[in-house]
């Protein structure tokens, strides 16, 4: 096949969420009949993938996804080996979030540090 081992799109979980005709979601109660659900799950991948998604490389910097997930208001993005040409996974905003949750906590002192440091206790 003609694309085989390369990408050609992405499909997360907001892909699933209905639209309205001007791009906006669909308000959750709107969800509940299962109607709508059934038409949901009954689109093929092709129809509501994001094509030529953007990706973040191997080699890029976690502020770099950040700051491509900001741009483009994305949940995650793909993860491509440049030097091969494929994807080798998925970042999602919850792992930026957690790496920069951890830089924090090495970067502040510790909470009995700042207590004993401000309090004087």
């Amino acid at each position: 096949e003609k694309y085989e081992n390369r990408l050609v799109g992405f499909v997360s979980s907001f892909d699933f969420l209905p639209r309205e005709e001007v791009g906006s979601l669909v308000p959750v109660g709107d969800l509940e009949n299962g109607e709508t659900a059934r038409r949901i799950l009954g689109q093929r991948v092709k129809d509501i993938m994001t094509r030529d998604p953007v990706v973040v490389g191997t080699n890029d910097l976690m502020k770099t996804a950040a700051e491509i997930m900001a741009k483009h208001r994305l949940h995650s993005l793909p993860v491509v080996d440049k030097s091969r040409g494929v994807v080798v996974g998925v970042i999602s905003a919850k792992d930026v979030m957690r790496d920069v949750m951890k830089t924090a906590n090495k970067a502040l002192p510790s909470e009995d540090n700042y207590s004993q440091g401000v309090l004087g206790v």
